[in-house]
Formats: structure tokens, C-alpha cells, sequence
């Protein structure tokens, strides 16, 4: 699997720079492999889809509805595009 990065930044008013980066890499040596800051974790795909239900349900049981920075850096980014060939047959019809 070809790895690819995917990141945004949060707010984080502990930092000198008052934001840190969250990074998700798929493929390679894990599936998923989770950077917040200097903390990393490999994960499997069902765990990393366990922990993205999880939060998500968390998140908006606790803190309501979605901010502001995050929905903007979600949608300032195209999502992938994906490509497949179009099934061919042998026979004849």
C-alpha cells in the first residue's frame, strides 16, 4: 500500500505556537500510524476505525457540534480521488 499523509493543525494554548499537528499516515509498516504532537501510535484498520467511532460519538456527545477550524480545514482540502478501471470481458456479446 502506497503510504499517503494527512494533516491538520489544532489549537493547543500550551504551546509556544499555540497549535500542534495532527498527522494520519496510511501504508507502511502500520495501516494507520497517528501523530498528535511528539505522541504516536500504530494502529490496524479496524482499530483505527474503533477509535474514529469512538471519538466521534465522544466528541459530540461532550462538546457538541464540530468547530469552526476544523470543519474549515476539512473542507479547504479536496478529498482523494480514487480510480478504478472499468470491469472488461472477455466474451463477446
Amino acid at each position: 500500500m502506497e503510504q499517503r499523509y494527512f494533516s491538520v493543525l489544532a489549537p493547543a494554548p500550551w504551546n509556544k505556537s499555540g497549535t500542534t499537528r495532527v498527522t494520519v499516515r496510511t501504508g507502511g509498516s502500520y495501516a494507520v500510524y497517528l501523530c498528535v504532537g511528539n505522541a504516536r501510535l500504530g494502529l490496524n484498520a479496524d482499530e483505527a476505525w474503533a477509535l474514529w467511532t469512538a471519538m466521534g460519538t465522544a466528541l459530540a456527545t461532550t462538546f457538541g457540534p464540530i468547530p469552526d477550524w476544523a470543519t474549515q480545514q476539512a473542507a479547504s482540502k479536496p478529498a482523494p480521488t480514487i480510480s478504478t478501471p472499468a470491469p472488461t470481458s472477455d466474451k463477446e456479446g
